[in-house]
């Protein structure tokens, strides 16, 4: 086997498993599984602070059009529940699911309030 082979085989075998599944995990989408890998996590927000923390701050970066500075919408089971302060108060315990819409995917469905993005949370 030439040498240049051998030290592909070898280098790719140290790659640790965690290290793909993270090349392979969606930005906008957390979970069960993950947030139940979370330390010590009591809300939604401790969730998306520990494992996708620039998802809090996308809102705020808009600096186009009407969008500029609104804050993301958050749906609880298909229910709009308010703003995305609102994640403070639902248990890490209760969430399925978090998934985020950014402002030009979720305007088609969600309309101009969502300029900011929507946090869509499915619990128990």
């Amino acid at each position: 086997m030439p040498l240049f082979l051998v030290t592909v085989v070898l280098l790719s075998s140290c790659i640790p498993p965690s290290y793909i599944d993270n090349q392979k995990r969606d930005r906008y989408r957390i979970t069960e599984e993950e947030i139940k890998s979370v330390p010590q996590a009591d809300t939604a927000w401790d969730v998306l602070e520990y494992l996708r923390p620039n998802l809090l701050t996308r809102d705020r970066r808009r600096h186009v059009g009407f969008t500029g500075g609104m804050d993301a919408l958050v749906f609880i089971n298909g229910a709009r529940a308010g703003y995305k302060d609102r994640l403070r108060t639902i248990p890490a315990m209760d969430i399925i699911e978090i998934k985020y819409l950014d402002s030009i995917e979720a305007g088609g469905k969600y309309g101009f309030t969502s300029g900011g993005g929507v946090f869509l949370v499915i619990v128990e």
